[in-house]
């Protein structure tokens, strides 16, 4: 990542992805696993994983765990 990419005030990365692209690739995936949110976005699976709880956490998807993996849906 480049420096270019910090918010001046905060120090923290601004994401490649809006919160709605990524709803959008949820929907389109469903049920969409982490690892798979994380390749279609270039992303690693910590920064997805931290972005779909986080969408979880707000009430915009749901969670289930299929087989020992982690997947997700829209509500």
């Amino acid at each position: 990542m480049s420096d270019d990419r910090r918010d001046s005030e905060t120090g923290r990365y601004t994401p490649d992805f809006t919160d709605d692209e990524l709803l959008e690739a949820v929907k389109a995936n469903e049920p969409a696993g982490t690892t798979e949110l994380a390749d279609i976005f270039n992303c690693s699976q910590q920064a997805a994983y931290k972005r779909l709880t986080q969408l979880e956490e707000d009430g915009s998807i749901n969670s289930k765990l299929v087989g020992g993996t982690k997947v997700w849906m829209l509500n």
